[in-house]
This record gives C-alpha cells, sequence and structure tokens, in this order.
C-alpha cells in the first residue's frame, strides 16, 4: 500500500469517525490510527484541528447565561427547565453535563499522546501538537471538575481487555493535574503564532486557564478555611499572564473598544477562542435578534440583570426611573453594548418592544408578542446586544464569524484583583477593578467612577464587575457557586418587563413583574454524576444529596 492510499484512508477515517460518539470502539481501526494518521504530519495536524471543535462555546443551546440569573431561554423547556426550576437529578441532568461529550474528547487526546511517538517529524512541530493537546486535555478537566468536583483522571486509552471502572479523584488531585500539565503545555506552546496557524492555543492560553483553575480552588466553596496559599497560587498564576511578554512587549492588552472586541478575532486582549468563518459560522445573530428581523429573541435577559447594570454615574439604578418613563437612560456604556431595550436603534431601527394600550396588535411593536412572528417575541422584552454583529443585515441567510471567547485579559485582571483582595492588598485590588472600569467609560471621562470602597465592600464590588464585565460569557454559573452565594441568587423569581403604548399619546408605561419562579438546593452546587455513568462504573461515587 503506497503512501497515496494510506493518506487516503486516513482521510476518511478522520471525515467518517471522528465525529461518531464510537471512535475507535471498532479494534480494525487502531492500525490505520497508529500508521495512517500518527506517521504523517498533515494527518496528526488534522487530527489535533479536530479536537479544538470539541470544546463546547456559549453561542449554541447550552450556554450557561440560561441557567444563571442572567438569562432566560425563550423556549424554556427541557434543559433549562430543569436547572431553573432545581428539578436536576442524576436521571434528569439534560445536556449541560458535558460528562458524555468531553470524555469522548479525553479519550480522543489520548489516543493522541498513545501514538504521537510514531510521527517521524520536526522536533518543534511534535513539541507543539503536544503542548496543544495537553492544553485541551487540561480545558476539559477544568471544565469537568468546576461542575462536578472530583473527577476520574483517565490519561490512557483503553482497550478491550482493560478494567475501566475507576473512582473518582478528589478534586485537589484533580486540580494538581490540571496545573501540572498546564505548566507542562506552558513549556511546549509559542506565546504567539504566525497567521497560518492564528487560533491555536498558547503558552498564555495554558497559564490563563491556570489562573481559573487556581481561583476557583481558592474560592470559599473549595477552600472554606480560606488558606492563603492557594489565593497566592491564584494570584501568581494571573500575574505571569498579565506579566506575559514576546519580544520585549507585553503580549495582551485590554481593548479600548468593549463592544468591538467581541466581534473581531484580532482583538489584542483574547487569550483563547474558538474561530468561526462565513461559511460554516455560527447562527447566534439569526436566533438571537429580536423577532421583528423573524429572530427567535433567544437570549431573553433578565429584569435584575439589566438593573445590574450602574447608571453613569456609579449609582443603582431606582424605581423612579422606571416611573418617570425614561428607564435605561443615562446607564453605563457597558449596558449598551450588551442589551437590546425597547427604543433603541438596532440593525438600523427603533426596536418595539411594546404592546398597545388597547390591545391592538396594529398599533403594538414589531419586536413584542404582537409582532411579525409573535411565537418569537422575548419573554422578557429585552434580548442581548452582545457578541452581536449589527452589520449582518440579513442574519438568517448570513452565517456569523464572531468568536466566541473562553479567556481574555480582562477576565485575567478581575482574576487577580479579588486573589489580591484575599491576600489583604486592597489598593492592587483597586488598581485592576478599575482599570477594567477605565476601558468601560471610553472617552468620557464623567462616567463610571473609580471604585475606592474597602473591606467587605469592596469584595461586592469585585463580584459586581465581574457580573457586568463578564456578562452572558459563561462565568456568572462557576461564579455564584465558588462563592457560595447561588442559594441567594438562584433562588430569586426570574422577572420581566412589560411595556404598554397609549394608542393616543404614545406615552409608555412599565410594569415589572415575575415571569418564572427559580430553586436552588444546595446540592445544586455540583452537578450530579449521571445515573447511566454510575450504572456502568459502580465505583463512581455521588455527589451529596442526591438520590
Amino acid at each position: 500500500m503506497n503512501n497515496r492510499i494510506i493518506k487516503y484512508i486516513g482521510v476518511i477515517l478522520l471525515s467518517s469517525t471522528l465525529s461518531c460518539s464510537n471512535f475507535l470502539d471498532v479494534k480494525p481501526l487502531d492500525s490505520f490510527t497508529g500508521e495512517a494518521i500518527f506517521s504523517d504530519l498533515q494527518l496528526t495536524e488534522t487530527y489535533v484541528n479536530k479536537r479544538y471543535t470539541e470544546l463546547r462555546d456559549g453561542f449554541g443551546n447550552f450556554g450557561l447565561r440560561y441557567i444563571s440569573d442572567e438569562a432566560y431561554h425563550n423556549f424554556n423547556s427541557g434543559n433549562p427547565y430543569l436547572y431553573n426550576r432545581g428539578e436536576v437529578t442524576p436521571d434528569q441532568l439534560g445536556d449541560y453535563t458535558t460528562w458524555n461529550a468531553y470524555y469522548e474528547s479525553i479519550k480522543n487526546c489520548n489516543i493522541f499522546f498513545d501514538n504521537i511517538g510514531l510521527l517521524k517529524a520536526d522536533k518543534a512541530k511534535v513539541d507543539r501538537l503536544t503542548g496543544e493537546v495537553t492544553f485541551l486535555r487540561a480545558f476539559l478537566y477544568a471544565d469537568l471538575i468546576a461542575r462536578f468536583g472530583g473527577v476520574p483522571l483517565v490519561v490512557k486509552s483503553f482497550d478491550l481487555d482493560s478494567e475501566m471502572k475507576i473512582p473518582r479523584n478528589t478534586y485537589q488531585e484533580c486540580v494538581a493535574f490540571i496545573v501540572a500539565e498546564l505548566d507542562k503545555a506552558a513549556q511546549l506552546l509559542p506565546a504567539k503564532y504566525d497567521n497560518v496557524n492564528f487560533g491555536r492555543a498558547t503558552k498564555g492560553a495554558a497559564l490563563a486557564l491556570k489562573s481559573r483553575v487556581l481561583l476557583y480552588a481558592a474560592s470559599a466553596y473549595w477552600n472554606p478555611s480560606k488558606e492563603k496559599s492557594k489565593w497566592q497560587a491564584a494570584a501568581d498564576a494571573a500575574k505571569a499572564v498579565i506579566t506575559l511578554q514576546e519580544n520585549g512587549g507585553q503580549v495582551y492588552s485590554l481593548d479600548p473598544n468593549y463592544k468591538e472586541l467581541f466581534l473581531r478575532n484580532t482583538s489584542p486582549e483574547i487569550i483563547f477562542m474558538r474561530q468561526f468563518n462565513t461559511e460554516f459560522g455560527h447562527s447566534f445573530d439569526w436566533t438571537d435578534s429580536p423577532n421583528g428581523f423573524t429572530g427567535w429573541s433567544r437570549t431573553c435577559v433578565l429584569q435584575d440583570m439589566v438593573d445590574a447594570y450602574e447608571m453613569a454615574d456609579g449609582s443603582a439604578p431606582t424605581e423612579q426611573e422606571y416611573i418617570d418613563g425614561k428607564p435605561w437612560l443615562n446607564r453605563e456604556p457597558r449596558f449598551y453594548a450588551s442589551i437590546v431595550c425597547d427604543g433603541q436603534q438596532f440593525r438600523g431601527r427603533e426596536i418595539e418592544f411594546f404592546i398597545s394600550s388597547t390591545g391592538n396588535r396594529a398599533q403594538s411593536g414589531k419586536d413584542s408578542e404582537f409582532g411579525i412572528d409573535d411565537w418569537n417575541a422575548s419573554k422578557t422584552h429585552y434580548t442581548i446586544r452582545k457578541f452581536m454583529n449589527e452589520s449582518l443585515r440579513n442574519p438568517w441567510n448570513d452565517k456569523g464569524n464572531q468568536p466566541w471567547i473562553y479567556m481574555r485579559l480582562g477576565e485575567i485582571y478581575l482574576n487577580y484583583a479579588e486573589a489580591m483582595f484575599e491576600l489583604g492588598d486592597e489598593s492592587t485590588a483597586r488598581l485592576y477593578i478599575n482599570k477594567i472600569r477605565q476601558r468601560a467609560r471610553g472617552a468620557s471621562t464623567n462616567v463610571l467612577p473609580d471604585i475606592t470602597a474597602t473591606g467587605t465592600q469592596l469584595f461586592s464590588k469585585i463580584q459586581h464587575e465581574r457580573r457586568i464585565e463578564l456578562a452572558f460569557e459563561d462565568h456568572r454559573f462557576f461564579d455564584v457557586r465558588r462563592w457560595k452565594i447561588a442559594e441567594i441568587t438562584e433562588n430569586k423569581p426570574a422577572r420581566r418587563i412589560s411595556i404598554i403604548r397609549n394608542d393616543q399619546t404614545k406615552v409608555k408605561t412599565y410594569k415589572i413583574d415575575v415571569l418564572q419562579e427559580r430553586k436552588f438546593f444546595p446540592q445544586h452546587y455540583l452537578l450530579p454524576i449521571p445515573r447511566d455513568e454510575r450504572q456502568r462504573n459502580p465505583l463512581l461515587e455521588q455527589n451529596p444529596d442526591y438520590k
């Protein structure tokens, strides 16, 4: 069999089996994987590229904003409903768990490690590929332990004769493993890539993920005794990203334009992202546009999230703004970059979430429940603007190519601020929070004043700043759990606003009411191990308080 035939078989195997849940379960495929894929650099790179696509992003139906106090899924049945109503069980836990998908991906990473020795290529390329897969496997484990706590650490692929019943490692053991793997990846990966390899995992990505993992491990849920050494490790990890240099200059910097940083993969703030192109892009711009554009209004932003955004002067919004008929006037800049409200300009026209005072469909807004597609109207009368490419005038036809950002420098600044606060260095904590606020205010000098708080008030400001700066980026779900405040935040009802416009005077009035009652119980700080996994592997202990 000549080289061309081997390559041909390898490509067929990649295209026909990599997306299959039973990849390599059939024994004859082993020889093709080892000989046809990992003996060829191009096929090995293709294999590694496929692993990137197995990381979940927040553009799909399983974005964590739907099961936190940020948003309501407009078609809130099935998965989001279980979480929001506190009905998650080992039998009913939907697809937010990532357990099956990520262990499948971990298996694929392990296959790489078992076979990379077959590749006869330049050492630098082999090291880079090894560093990438080391990082990707660590990323998968980091996401799993954030959801479940300790999980089984599987570091080699199994054959048909292997004993596959493995107990869970402790959370601390998993953290130690992940951190060691990320240190290894950081040594193997470059700080930057040329255009050909742009978007691959870098040294900075490994260090940034290490920062996140250590921050979580130092937080209240996992560190009830407040061990300073854990906070010091978290601070050191964040500082390593902030000070990372290449050719004498800083690798990352805050993007001066908060809104635009989510729309282009060239932002200097991005550390690790999932890239898309216009041919094989995503449909976020369609699914999440208001229904007046025939969108699905999928992300219905909750009223409490809207009111979390400060006024321009740094004060909290009050009921009076709604009474005065100016509920979203003079908010801080990130509000207008993140949320679509009634009366705002979006995609070239004014948004109309209002309904007629007499119930007249013709007098109601295009984006309301009496609009073009009434079944797609936002149930909170807000939609998301963050991540939106508003230049797409036909989002139902045009695929979006803006990236999903897994890690960026803004998060690392907030990680560092929190860790330094816990270490007693409040001045440094304020410095890095205020760097975030300074970027948010942009060219304006009289909005969003610097934070001057101390003590517990400063910690509350740190929590609040994360909520706003990282809104809808899949952080809030984990933050409220690691801080042990989810029993407060997730037990609040999901609220919405109703907007009534008088048919004659055109004056609008506003009413806030409950859209959905929500429940959160102590066991929900961790997700349950799926029952079918425990039936296959009796050594898997269930998380506390699940039956």
